[in-house]
Protein backbone atom coordinates (compact mmCIF):
# COMPACT_ATOMS: atom_id res chain seq x y z
CA UNK A 1 0.00 0.00 0.00
CA UNK A 2 1.28 3.44 -0.97
CA UNK A 3 2.21 5.76 1.90
CA UNK A 4 3.02 9.45 2.20
CA UNK A 5 6.10 10.27 4.29
CA UNK A 6 6.61 13.83 5.54
CA UNK A 7 10.25 14.51 6.45
CA UNK A 8 11.27 16.72 9.36
CA UNK A 9 14.53 18.70 9.41
CA UNK A 10 16.71 16.16 11.23
CA UNK A 11 16.08 13.52 8.59
CA UNK A 12 17.51 15.68 5.83
CA UNK A 13 20.72 16.19 7.83
CA UNK A 14 21.27 12.55 8.78
CA UNK A 15 21.79 10.77 5.48
CA UNK A 16 22.88 11.23 1.90
CA UNK A 17 19.84 11.41 -0.39
CA UNK A 18 17.39 10.74 2.47
CA UNK A 19 14.41 11.01 0.12
CA UNK A 20 15.44 7.68 -1.44
CA UNK A 21 15.21 5.77 1.86
CA UNK A 22 11.44 5.22 1.96
CA UNK A 23 10.64 2.58 -0.63
CA UNK A 24 9.99 2.71 -4.34
CA UNK A 25 6.21 3.13 -4.43
CA UNK A 26 5.70 5.88 -1.86
CA UNK A 27 5.39 9.66 -1.86
CA UNK A 28 8.04 11.67 0.01
CA UNK A 29 7.07 15.19 1.05
CA UNK A 30 9.51 17.86 2.22
CA UNK A 31 7.67 20.84 3.80
CA UNK A 32 8.85 24.21 2.56
CA UNK A 33 9.65 25.14 6.18
CA UNK A 34 12.14 22.25 6.33
CA UNK A 35 13.73 23.29 3.04
CA UNK A 36 14.13 26.84 4.39
CA UNK A 37 15.78 25.47 7.55
CA UNK A 38 18.25 23.36 5.54
CA UNK A 39 19.06 26.35 3.31
CA UNK A 40 20.00 28.48 6.30
CA UNK A 41 21.68 25.73 8.36
CA UNK A 42 25.04 26.77 9.84
CA UNK A 43 25.93 24.09 12.35
CA UNK A 44 28.22 21.06 12.50
CA UNK A 45 30.51 20.79 9.42
CA UNK A 46 29.49 17.22 8.66
CA UNK A 47 25.78 18.11 8.76
CA UNK A 48 26.41 21.27 6.78
CA UNK A 49 27.95 19.09 4.07
CA UNK A 50 24.82 16.92 3.98
CA UNK A 51 22.68 20.08 3.78
CA UNK A 52 24.68 21.33 0.79
CA UNK A 53 24.41 17.97 -0.98
CA UNK A 54 20.65 17.87 -0.41
CA UNK A 55 20.19 21.40 -1.77
CA UNK A 56 22.29 20.49 -4.82
CA UNK A 57 19.99 17.52 -5.39
CA UNK A 58 16.88 19.70 -5.07
CA UNK A 59 18.37 22.28 -7.46
CA UNK A 60 18.93 19.59 -10.07
CA UNK A 61 15.17 18.88 -10.24
CA UNK A 62 12.83 21.07 -12.34
CA UNK A 63 10.82 23.34 -10.02
CA UNK A 64 7.55 22.71 -11.82
CA UNK A 65 7.80 18.99 -11.12
CA UNK A 66 8.73 19.40 -7.44
CA UNK A 67 5.80 21.75 -6.80
CA UNK A 68 3.26 20.00 -9.02
CA UNK A 69 0.42 17.76 -7.86
CA UNK A 70 2.10 14.72 -9.44
CA UNK A 71 5.55 15.53 -8.06
CA UNK A 72 8.97 14.43 -9.31
CA UNK A 73 9.71 10.74 -10.00
CA UNK A 74 13.04 9.87 -8.34
CA UNK A 75 15.57 7.34 -9.64
CA UNK A 76 14.12 4.57 -7.43
CA UNK A 77 10.55 5.20 -8.61
CA UNK A 78 9.30 7.06 -5.51
CA UNK A 79 7.72 10.51 -5.85
CA UNK A 80 9.23 13.63 -4.27
CA UNK A 81 7.21 16.79 -3.55
CA UNK A 82 7.84 20.14 -1.91
CA UNK A 83 4.71 21.30 -0.07
CA UNK A 84 4.17 24.72 1.50
CA UNK A 85 1.69 25.82 4.14
CA UNK A 86 1.50 29.28 5.62
CA UNK A 87 -2.21 29.53 6.48
CA UNK A 88 -3.77 29.48 9.93
CA UNK A 89 -2.89 26.36 11.88
CA UNK A 90 -5.41 23.72 12.87
CA UNK A 91 -6.83 24.22 16.37
CA UNK A 92 -5.42 20.84 17.45
CA UNK A 93 -1.90 22.09 16.74
CA UNK A 94 -2.41 25.14 18.95
CA UNK A 95 -3.18 22.85 21.91
CA UNK A 96 0.46 21.67 21.92
CA UNK A 97 2.91 23.70 23.99
CA UNK A 98 6.35 25.08 23.10
CA UNK A 99 6.22 24.24 19.41
CA UNK A 100 8.41 26.10 16.92
CA UNK A 101 6.78 27.61 13.86
CA UNK A 102 8.67 25.05 11.77
CA UNK A 103 7.12 22.12 13.65
CA UNK A 104 3.65 23.68 13.44
CA UNK A 105 4.02 23.96 9.69
CA UNK A 106 5.15 20.29 9.48
CA UNK A 107 2.08 19.20 11.45
CA UNK A 108 -0.17 21.34 9.26
CA UNK A 109 1.27 19.82 6.08
CA UNK A 110 0.35 16.39 7.49
CA UNK A 111 -3.24 17.54 8.24
CA UNK A 112 -3.62 18.96 4.73
CA UNK A 113 -2.28 15.78 3.10
CA UNK A 114 -4.64 13.64 5.19
CA UNK A 115 -7.60 15.74 4.07
CA UNK A 116 -6.63 15.46 0.39
CA UNK A 117 -5.67 11.75 0.57
CA UNK A 118 -8.12 10.11 3.03
CA UNK A 119 -7.28 6.57 1.89
CA UNK A 120 -3.49 6.95 2.04
CA UNK A 121 -1.51 6.77 5.32
CA UNK A 122 0.34 10.02 6.06
CA UNK A 123 3.37 9.51 8.32
CA UNK A 124 5.58 12.22 9.84
CA UNK A 125 9.22 11.09 10.04
CA UNK A 126 11.10 12.51 13.01
CA UNK A 127 13.77 11.29 15.41
CA UNK A 128 12.37 13.43 18.21
CA UNK A 129 10.19 11.51 20.72
CA UNK A 130 8.53 14.83 21.65
CA UNK A 131 7.43 15.42 18.06
CA UNK A 132 6.27 11.79 17.77
CA UNK A 133 4.17 12.03 20.96
CA UNK A 134 2.80 15.43 19.93
CA UNK A 135 1.70 13.98 16.59
CA UNK A 136 -0.14 11.13 18.30
CA UNK A 137 -1.95 13.57 20.61
CA UNK A 138 -3.46 15.45 17.68
CA UNK A 139 -4.33 12.39 15.62
CA UNK A 140 -1.29 12.17 13.34
CA UNK A 141 1.01 9.19 12.77
CA UNK A 142 4.75 9.61 13.37
CA UNK A 143 7.75 7.27 13.12
CA UNK A 144 11.51 7.52 13.61
CA UNK A 145 13.84 7.43 10.63
CA UNK A 146 15.07 3.84 10.30
CA UNK A 147 17.41 4.44 7.36
CA UNK A 148 17.04 1.22 5.47
CA UNK A 149 15.23 -0.57 8.29
CA UNK A 150 18.31 -2.23 9.77
CA UNK A 151 17.19 -5.06 12.05
CA UNK A 152 17.48 -5.07 15.85
CA UNK A 153 20.86 -6.00 17.30
CA UNK A 154 20.05 -9.69 17.89
CA UNK A 155 18.82 -10.10 14.28
CA UNK A 156 21.76 -8.42 12.56
CA UNK A 157 24.11 -10.39 10.32
CA UNK A 158 26.75 -12.26 12.33
CA UNK A 159 28.85 -13.71 9.53
CA UNK A 160 28.40 -17.33 10.55
CA UNK A 161 25.75 -19.97 11.16
CA UNK A 162 25.70 -23.17 13.21
CA UNK A 163 24.50 -26.21 11.27
CA UNK A 164 24.33 -29.99 11.75
CA UNK A 165 25.63 -32.67 9.45
CA UNK A 166 27.00 -36.23 9.53
CA UNK A 167 30.64 -36.94 10.41
CA UNK A 168 31.15 -38.62 7.06
CA UNK A 169 30.13 -35.34 5.37
CA UNK A 170 32.83 -33.48 7.30
CA UNK A 171 35.34 -36.15 6.29
CA UNK A 172 34.38 -35.58 2.66
CA UNK A 173 34.73 -31.82 3.16
CA UNK A 174 38.43 -32.23 3.93
CA UNK A 175 38.94 -35.06 1.43
CA UNK A 176 37.20 -33.46 -1.55
CA UNK A 177 37.75 -29.82 -0.57
CA UNK A 178 34.06 -29.03 -0.68
CA UNK A 179 30.71 -30.00 0.80
CA UNK A 180 27.35 -29.52 -0.99
CA UNK A 181 24.91 -27.64 1.21
CA UNK A 182 22.34 -30.35 0.54
CA UNK A 183 24.24 -32.49 3.06
CA UNK A 184 23.44 -29.96 5.79
CA UNK A 185 20.40 -30.71 7.95
CA UNK A 186 17.52 -28.38 7.04
CA UNK A 187 19.76 -26.47 4.66
CA UNK A 188 16.79 -24.83 2.95
CA UNK A 189 15.98 -22.92 6.16
CA UNK A 190 19.37 -21.18 6.22
CA UNK A 191 19.82 -17.74 4.65
CA UNK A 192 23.05 -18.56 2.81
CA UNK A 193 25.36 -15.60 2.20
CA UNK A 194 28.62 -15.56 0.25
CA UNK A 195 31.67 -16.02 2.55
CA UNK A 196 29.48 -16.94 5.51
CA UNK A 197 31.23 -19.24 7.96
CA UNK A 198 29.57 -22.51 8.95
CA UNK A 199 30.10 -24.08 12.36
CA UNK A 200 29.49 -27.73 11.48
CA UNK A 201 28.20 -29.83 14.37
CA UNK A 202 28.44 -33.63 14.09
CA UNK A 203 27.84 -36.61 16.35
CA UNK A 204 31.52 -36.39 17.33
CA UNK A 205 33.89 -33.46 16.76
CA UNK A 206 32.81 -30.13 15.18
CA UNK A 207 34.38 -28.50 12.14
CA UNK A 208 34.41 -25.10 10.44
CA UNK A 209 33.85 -24.28 6.81
CA UNK A 210 33.09 -21.27 4.62
CA UNK A 211 30.19 -20.98 2.19
CA UNK A 212 31.08 -19.83 -1.32
CA UNK A 213 29.55 -20.33 -4.76
CA UNK A 214 26.96 -22.79 -3.50
CA UNK A 215 29.45 -25.00 -1.63
CA UNK A 216 31.08 -25.19 1.81
CA UNK A 217 34.88 -25.24 1.62
CA UNK A 218 37.51 -25.86 4.34
CA UNK A 219 39.36 -23.01 5.99
CA UNK A 220 42.85 -22.35 4.59
CA UNK A 221 44.48 -19.91 6.98
CA UNK A 222 42.99 -20.49 10.42
CA UNK A 223 45.91 -22.57 11.76
CA UNK A 224 48.58 -20.01 10.98
CA UNK A 225 50.24 -18.12 13.84
CA UNK A 226 50.82 -14.46 12.95
CA UNK A 227 53.26 -12.86 15.39
CA UNK A 228 53.36 -16.25 17.14
CA UNK A 229 49.72 -16.02 18.21
CA UNK A 230 47.37 -18.99 17.78
CA UNK A 231 43.57 -18.76 17.54
CA UNK A 232 42.09 -19.51 20.96
CA UNK A 233 38.58 -20.57 19.97
CA UNK A 234 36.27 -21.30 17.06
CA UNK A 235 35.37 -17.64 16.58
CA UNK A 236 39.01 -16.58 16.38
CA UNK A 237 39.67 -19.28 13.76
CA UNK A 238 37.00 -17.66 11.62
CA UNK A 239 38.59 -14.30 12.36
CA UNK A 240 42.04 -15.55 11.30
CA UNK A 241 40.55 -16.78 8.04
CA UNK A 242 39.15 -13.29 7.37
CA UNK A 243 42.37 -11.50 8.32
CA UNK A 244 44.91 -13.81 6.67
CA UNK A 245 43.12 -14.25 3.35
CA UNK A 246 45.09 -12.09 0.87
CA UNK A 247 43.55 -8.80 -0.26
CA UNK A 248 42.65 -10.16 -3.69
CA UNK A 249 40.40 -12.70 -1.92
CA UNK A 250 39.17 -10.65 1.03
CA UNK A 251 39.68 -6.90 0.45
CA UNK A 252 36.96 -6.00 2.97
CA UNK A 253 36.73 -7.49 6.47
CA UNK A 254 34.07 -6.52 9.00
CA UNK A 255 34.54 -7.65 12.59
CA UNK A 256 31.93 -7.07 15.29
CA UNK A 257 32.62 -7.97 18.88
CA UNK A 258 32.55 -6.76 22.45
CA UNK A 259 35.61 -5.51 24.31
CA UNK A 260 38.15 -8.24 24.99
CA UNK A 261 37.17 -10.59 22.16
CA UNK A 262 40.51 -10.07 20.37
CA UNK A 263 39.38 -8.21 17.25
CA UNK A 264 41.94 -5.38 17.51
CA UNK A 265 44.81 -7.55 18.82
CA UNK A 266 44.42 -10.14 16.05
CA UNK A 267 44.10 -7.49 13.33
CA UNK A 268 47.32 -5.80 14.39
CA UNK A 269 49.14 -9.11 14.88
CA UNK A 270 48.30 -10.09 11.31
CA UNK A 271 49.15 -6.67 9.91
CA UNK A 272 52.61 -6.53 11.54
CA UNK A 273 53.37 -10.00 10.19
CA UNK A 274 52.60 -8.89 6.64
CA UNK A 275 54.47 -5.57 6.40
CA UNK A 276 57.33 -5.41 3.90
CA UNK A 277 60.73 -4.25 5.27
CA UNK A 278 59.64 -5.48 8.70
CA UNK A 279 58.39 -9.05 8.36
CA UNK A 280 59.43 -12.00 6.21
CA UNK A 281 59.60 -10.76 2.63
CA UNK A 282 58.18 -14.07 1.37
CA UNK A 283 54.91 -13.61 3.26
CA UNK A 284 54.69 -9.81 3.20
CA UNK A 285 51.66 -8.30 1.48
CA UNK A 286 51.54 -4.64 2.47
CA UNK A 287 53.78 -1.59 2.34
CA UNK A 288 52.32 -0.17 5.54
CA UNK A 289 49.66 -0.42 8.18
CA UNK A 290 47.26 2.50 8.42
CA UNK A 291 45.17 2.90 11.55
CA UNK A 292 42.21 5.22 12.06
CA UNK A 293 39.38 5.75 14.50
CA UNK A 294 36.60 8.37 14.80
CA UNK A 295 37.42 11.18 17.18
CA UNK A 296 34.40 10.66 19.40
CA UNK A 297 34.50 10.09 23.14
CA UNK A 298 31.89 9.53 25.79
CA UNK A 299 31.62 13.28 26.13
CA UNK A 300 31.59 13.72 22.31
CA UNK A 301 34.85 15.74 22.48
CA UNK A 302 36.14 16.81 19.08
CA UNK A 303 39.70 16.49 17.76
CA UNK A 304 40.23 20.23 17.61
CA UNK A 305 39.84 20.59 21.34
CA UNK A 306 43.19 18.87 21.96
CA UNK A 307 46.58 20.58 21.63
CA UNK A 308 49.47 19.54 19.41
CA UNK A 309 49.99 18.14 15.93
CA UNK A 310 47.89 15.42 14.29
CA UNK A 311 49.61 12.52 16.06
CA UNK A 312 49.15 14.19 19.44
CA UNK A 313 45.51 14.98 18.73
CA UNK A 314 44.63 11.50 17.50
CA UNK A 315 46.68 9.59 20.05
CA UNK A 316 44.10 9.68 22.88
CA UNK A 317 41.46 8.16 20.63
CA UNK A 318 43.74 5.26 19.70
CA UNK A 319 44.66 4.10 23.17
CA UNK A 320 43.28 0.64 22.44
CA UNK A 321 45.44 0.36 19.33
CA UNK A 322 48.61 1.30 21.22
CA UNK A 323 47.80 -1.06 24.11
CA UNK A 324 47.40 -3.94 21.69
CA UNK A 325 50.59 -3.00 19.86
CA UNK A 326 52.56 -3.23 23.11
CA UNK A 327 50.87 -6.54 23.96
CA UNK A 328 51.96 -8.01 20.61
CA UNK A 329 55.57 -6.97 21.15
CA UNK A 330 55.50 -8.50 24.62
CA UNK A 331 54.01 -11.69 23.24
CA UNK A 332 56.70 -11.99 20.58
CA UNK A 333 59.53 -11.06 22.93
CA UNK A 334 58.69 -11.86 26.52
CA UNK A 335 61.96 -10.38 27.74
CA UNK A 336 61.14 -6.85 26.49
CA UNK A 337 61.10 -4.07 29.04
CA UNK A 338 59.01 -0.88 28.64
CA UNK A 339 61.88 1.04 27.05
CA UNK A 340 62.39 -1.62 24.41
CA UNK A 341 58.68 -1.83 23.75
CA UNK A 342 58.54 1.91 23.09
CA UNK A 343 61.59 1.67 20.84
CA UNK A 344 59.95 -1.02 18.71
CA UNK A 345 56.77 1.02 18.31
CA UNK A 346 58.76 4.16 17.48
CA UNK A 347 60.65 2.26 14.76
CA UNK A 348 57.39 1.41 12.98
CA UNK A 349 56.25 5.04 13.02
CA UNK A 350 59.64 6.50 12.05
CA UNK A 351 59.96 4.19 9.03
CA UNK A 352 56.42 4.92 7.91
CA UNK A 353 55.42 1.29 8.36
CA UNK A 354 52.67 2.26 10.78
CA UNK A 355 50.67 5.45 10.33
CA UNK A 356 47.83 7.00 12.32
CA UNK A 357 45.23 8.83 10.27
CA UNK A 358 42.17 10.82 11.41
CA UNK A 359 38.99 9.69 9.67
CA UNK A 360 38.21 13.22 8.57
CA UNK A 361 41.48 13.48 6.62
CA UNK A 362 40.82 10.54 4.29
CA UNK A 363 38.84 12.39 1.62
CA UNK A 364 40.71 12.50 -1.67
CA UNK A 365 43.27 9.86 -0.70
CA UNK A 366 44.09 6.72 -2.68
CA UNK A 367 45.38 3.88 -0.49
CA UNK A 368 47.22 1.04 -2.32
CA UNK A 369 49.05 -1.99 -0.82
CA UNK A 370 47.98 -1.08 2.69
CA UNK A 371 46.39 -2.92 5.57
CA UNK A 372 43.93 -0.29 6.79
CA UNK A 373 42.43 -0.92 10.25
CA UNK A 374 39.45 1.26 11.12
CA UNK A 375 38.63 0.89 14.81
CA UNK A 376 35.40 1.88 16.63
CA UNK A 377 33.44 1.88 13.38
CA UNK A 378 30.16 1.92 15.33
CA UNK A 379 30.86 5.62 16.05
CA UNK A 380 31.07 6.51 12.35
CA UNK A 381 27.97 7.81 10.56
CA UNK A 382 26.59 5.64 7.73
CA UNK A 383 26.88 8.63 5.41
CA UNK A 384 30.69 8.62 5.89
CA UNK A 385 31.31 4.92 5.28
CA UNK A 386 31.28 5.19 1.49
CA UNK A 387 33.93 7.93 1.62
CA UNK A 388 36.24 5.56 3.52
CA UNK A 389 35.71 2.33 1.56
CA UNK A 390 36.16 4.08 -1.79
CA UNK A 391 39.74 5.01 -0.79
CA UNK A 392 40.76 1.36 -1.32
CA UNK A 393 43.16 0.75 -4.22
CA UNK A 394 45.02 -2.30 -5.59
CA UNK A 395 46.56 -4.59 -3.01
CA UNK A 396 44.81 -3.07 0.02
CA UNK A 397 42.80 -4.74 2.74
CA UNK A 398 40.29 -2.68 4.73
CA UNK A 399 39.41 -4.04 8.19
CA UNK A 400 36.48 -2.43 10.02
CA UNK A 401 36.26 -3.18 13.74
CA UNK A 402 33.65 -2.23 16.29
CA UNK A 403 31.02 -3.07 18.87
CA UNK A 404 27.44 -1.96 18.07
CA UNK A 405 26.69 -1.85 21.80
CA UNK A 406 29.45 0.67 22.58
CA UNK A 407 28.21 3.78 20.77
CA UNK A 408 29.45 7.16 22.02
CA UNK A 409 28.12 9.27 19.15
CA UNK A 410 24.73 10.67 20.27
CA UNK A 411 23.50 10.74 16.65
CA UNK A 412 23.77 6.95 16.33
CA UNK A 413 22.23 3.83 17.85
CA UNK A 414 22.42 0.03 17.55
CA UNK A 415 20.23 0.04 14.42
CA UNK A 416 21.79 3.07 12.78
CA UNK A 417 25.59 3.32 12.72
CA UNK A 418 28.44 2.88 10.27
CA UNK A 419 29.38 -0.63 11.40
CA UNK A 420 25.88 -2.08 11.05
CA UNK A 421 25.28 -0.13 7.84
CA UNK A 422 28.41 -1.57 6.24
CA UNK A 423 27.71 -5.07 7.52
CA UNK A 424 24.11 -5.21 6.28
CA UNK A 425 24.82 -3.54 2.95
CA UNK A 426 27.86 -5.71 2.11
CA UNK A 427 26.65 -9.12 3.32
CA UNK A 428 26.55 -11.53 0.42
CA UNK A 429 29.31 -9.74 -1.48
CA UNK A 430 32.23 -11.89 -2.67
CA UNK A 431 34.53 -9.06 -1.61
CA UNK A 432 33.26 -8.94 1.99
CA UNK A 433 34.18 -11.35 4.81
CA UNK A 434 32.49 -10.91 8.18
CA UNK A 435 32.52 -12.39 11.66
CA UNK A 436 30.94 -11.53 15.01
CA UNK A 437 32.91 -12.39 18.16
CA UNK A 438 31.27 -13.08 21.50
CA UNK A 439 33.90 -14.87 23.62
CA UNK A 440 36.24 -12.71 25.70
CA UNK A 441 39.92 -13.68 25.73
CA UNK A 442 41.08 -10.73 27.83
CA UNK A 443 40.68 -12.30 31.27
CA UNK A 444 38.23 -13.64 33.83
CA UNK A 445 37.05 -10.21 34.99
CA UNK A 446 36.44 -8.99 31.44
CA UNK A 447 34.56 -12.21 30.64
CA UNK A 448 32.29 -11.89 33.68
CA UNK A 449 31.68 -8.20 33.02
CA UNK A 450 30.74 -9.04 29.44
CA UNK A 451 28.13 -11.50 30.66
CA UNK A 452 26.78 -9.68 33.73
CA UNK A 453 27.05 -5.91 33.28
Amino acid sequence: MRKIFVLRKGIILSSKKPTLEFGTDNIIVVPMAVLEYVYTYRGLPEKQRLAIEFLEYINSIPRKELLSINGYVQENGSILKIVDNRREFDKKIETLQNLSNLDKRCYQVCFDLKAKNPDTPVILISQSPIIQIGAEKIGLEAQPFKNGLFPPLKEQYKGFVTAHTAKCSVDNLYKEGRLPIEEIDRYEEIDWQENMFVNLQTESSPAIGRYTSGMIVPLKYSNQMPSGYRALNMEQKMLWECLLAPPEEAPLVIVKGAAGTGKTFCSLAMALEKIRRYADSKTALYDQVLVAAPTVTVSNEKIGALPGEIDAKVGPYLGGIMDNLKAIFRFKNTGFNNKELKSSADYLFEKGLLEVQPIGFLRGRTIPYTCFIIDETQNIRPSDIKDIVTRAAKGSKFIFLGDPEQINNPELNTRYNGLVYLSEKMKGSKLSWQITLSKSVRGELAEEALQVL
